[in-house]
């Protein structure tokens, strides 16, 4: 037994009869047909929506009929042309011409009532469908939805599709078939009347239907009774002076220019207070009265024939209704700008409240305006203290004028900024802070000040501290246990100038035994123990540089000069091992910031192991390739390459792990060190196979920045 659920209608035919078949020769069978019942309730709804539309299109085309005037079949203000304009703006493209169909319903129904004949009603409800199609697909392509008519782009869509192109438009086609109908007697002066009735029905009606279904929600929000009662007192001023001016004065009287400005000052309040809508509410009723007015013969229209008298109503209308829209719509934005501002100011002040760092703000004129909450928890300040320049008052004296510096040359210049410096918390302790900004400015490019954040990096620094106590104790290990390695040569260098020294010292003893010493003799021989014991003194100097435990020191270098430094140090070494040293130094390289105990390490490690990679080399090829050159003129690159047995492809990157090596009693930290070393310099480290034989491990080093020490 099939279970139908509860949600569904479930309709069955009765069963088939047995023989009887269908004209194709086999056996009908009837199928069971399942109904939804959503779609149901979704069809209801929408023929209920379809029937409303066509009813309220029905009740404005009566308004429209009893509007028009007794020469003409054109009402002054066709308020079926608001109505369905606004109706197609807020629904579906696809759904626009079921909407039309059930309007031109309505419509007809009035038509019909008025026995008008039957073909021009067809025109005549064509002619409004193409119109308001024309006017809404306009306004729809130049707005983005939800269309709220609160800004000036959907005010100047709105008049300009539906008051002028629309109309315009339509207008000679809406004149040539009411000529033709026999309805009018000029074609200008119907399309003249045609034009000036849809264009007041788009100012006067159109923004408060479109506002009273864009702003659906607002009608539902409680109103303040103040502000009950100031519409109130507005509406009563508006009415008084409305019957005084268009419903009270018979036809012919002389009407003051000043009597029939006296509405345009509640016009002006409703456009000042109420906005838009408020304004369109208030030229409707405006509307009512002077049209009640002309119909009855009464006011300052009434003075000439009626279609004179429905020109300058119109034009009246018209004169005061597009400025006052406009107003309105002006004054609206503006609010609107000003609440999004203060609304975006609250969650921004809320959000930078709740974040874990310091928050600041500056204005165009460098003054702070803003901190948050984090800041004034850290200071331990009031904001009405650290506003303007009072948070200069917690920065370490040392450091104020380096970061005021900073801080002026990128605000200068519009650009993003990062320094450290010390900020006094509030129990008094200075902590190294990192600061940062960034220029700030308005969706049209217009410099607003700078917003910036403030990190405590006091941990950080203090890590960043051991580190590189760390590195440079193990850096001055690898020299130590590198100069063990190279005590040999060592020794033959100091015992080179010593033992000049010594043969000096004895032949000068010798001379000077002599009865007549030869003096002149004995001052060169003086000469050359000076010039020997300057040369012994600067090979002790050089290894008591590398064998100096201290902080590292940055400082201008001449990378050439380094070189050639470590090349003289190193040259017993290279003799003993039977290694050639083609040197190709440039002159004029880019001045470098660098330790040069350190540089010198890496050059003297890197060299080193371009002699041991070469103990297999026949002595006659064992050259040994130094090359420095500039790089991309922006640094300088260090060569240092050898005519060894080269490195395996797949070990080219990890030479330069720790404890990783290729000699039998080597710990695999020298490389580890020098790529260490190069890249606190700010520069790098690799090694790469020479093309023919050999190995070839290259360094560069940034140039000194210009105005840096």
């Amino acid at each position: 037994m099939n279970t139908v659920p509860q949600n569904r209608l479930e309709i069955s035919a009765p069963p088939p009869i047995d023989g009887e078949e269908c004209s194709h020769g086999r056996v009908f069978q009837w199928q069971r047909f399942r109904v939804d019942k959503r779609h149901l309730d979704l069809i209801g709804r929408k023929s209920l929506i379809y029937l409303l539309v066509a009813i309220g299109y029905y009740l404005a085309t009566k308004v429209a009929f009893a509007l028009c005037l007794p020469e003409s079949k054109v009402s002054l203000v066709f308020p079926p042309y608001a109505l369905l304009i606004a109706i197609l703006l807020f629904v579906p493209w696809r759904q626009w011409p079921a909407y039309v169909i059930a309007a031109m319903c309505g419509h007809h129904l009035v038509a019909w009532q008025a026995h008008r004949p039957t073909l021009y009603t067809l025109h005549c409800e064509l002619f409004d469908a193409v119109k308001c199609l024309l006017a809404a697909g306009g306004i729809r392509l130049l707005t983005r939805p939800p269309l709220k008519f609160a800004t000036l782009r959907e005010a100047l869509a709105v008049v300009a599709m539906a008051a002028i192109v629309a109309p315009l438009i339509t207008s000679f086609w809406g004149a040539a078939f009411t000529i033709s109908n026999g309805f009018g007697t000029d074609y200008w002066i119907e399309w003249r009347n045609l034009l000036l009735s849809n264009a007041a029905t788009a100012i006067a009606l159109l923004p408060g239907f479109i506002i009273f279904a864009g702003n659906a929600e607002d009608w539902q929000k409680e109103i303040p009774w103040q502000r009950f009662l100031e519409a109130m007192v507005l509406s009563i001023g508006l009415v008084v002076t409305g019957i005084l001016v268009f419903a009270s004065q018979p036809a012919g009287a002389e009407t003051s220019p000043g009597l029939i400005a006296a509405p345009l000052p509640f016009l002006i309040w409703a456009a000042l207070r109420f906005g838009p809508g408020g304004t369109s509410l208030a030229l409707m009723l405006g509307w009512v009265l002077a049209i009640w007015g002309v119909m009855h013969g009464r006011g300052p229209f009434v003075a000439h024939s009626p279609t004179q008298n429905s020109l300058s109503l119109q034009f009246f209308f018209l004169i005061i209704s597009v400025p006052l829209t406009f107003l309105a719509v002006v004054i609206k934005e503006e609010e609107n700008s000003r609440a999004d501002a203060r609304e975006n100011e609250a969650q921004f002040r809320a959000m930078t409240n709740r974040a874990p760092v310091m928050i600041w703000k500056s204005d165009t004129e460098k003054r702070s305006v803003f901190f948050n909450q984090g800041w004034l928890d850290f200071t331990g300040r009031t904001l009405g203290q650290e506003l303007g320049d009072g948070w200069a008052q917690s920065v370490h004296p040392e450091d104020y004028q380096r970061c005021s510096e900073v801080f002026v040359t990128a605000f200068d210049a519009r650009q993003d900024f990062t320094m450290e410096c010390r900020l006094r918390r509030k129990d008094g302790e200075y902590r190294w802070i990192l600061a940062s900004g960034v220029p700030r400015f308005d969706p049209h490019g217009t410099f607003q000040g700078y917003i910036g954040s403030c990190v405590d990096i006091s941990d950080r620094k203090r890590t960043e501290l051991e580190v590189q106590q760390h590195r440079n104790e193990l850096a001055h290990l690898s020299r130590v246990t590198m100069m063990g390695e190279l005590s040999g040569s060592m020794a033959h260098e100091l015992n080179q100038p010593l033992t000049a020294i010594l043969t000096n010292a004895q032949a000068a003893l010798r001379y000077l035994a002599k009865e007549s010493p030869d003096l002149e003799e004995v001052r060169g021989i003086l000469r050359d123990i000076v010039d020997e014991d300057k040369r012994a003194g600067e090979v002790i100097r050089r290894l008591r540089l590398l064998f100096k435990k201290g902080e590292v020191q940055f400082q201008p270098l001449d990378l050439k000069e380094v070189v050639e430094d470590v090349l003289k140090l190193l040259h017993s070494d290279l003799v003993n091992h039977n290694v050639v040293v083609d040197g190709k130094l440039a002159d004029g390289l880019p001045v470098v910031s660098g330790d040069r105990v350190q540089l010198q390490q890496v050059l003297i490690n890197l060299i080193v192991n371009g002699c041991d990679a070469m103990a297999q080399t026949p002595m006659a090829t064992r050259r040994l390739l130094v090359r420095t050159e500039s790089a991309n003129g922006d640094g300088v690159r260090v060569a240092v390459g050898d005519r060894g047995c080269g490195i395996l492809p797949e070990r080219l990157e990890a030479v330069f792990e720790p404890f990783v090596t290729t000699k039998d009693k080597g710990m695999g930290l020298g490389l580890a060190v020098c790529r260490t070393i190069i890249t606190a310099h700010g520069g790098e480290l690799w090694a790469e196979n020479n093309a023919d034989a050999g190995a070839c491990f290259t360094f560069t080093l940034p140039a000194q920045k210009k105005g840096t020490a």
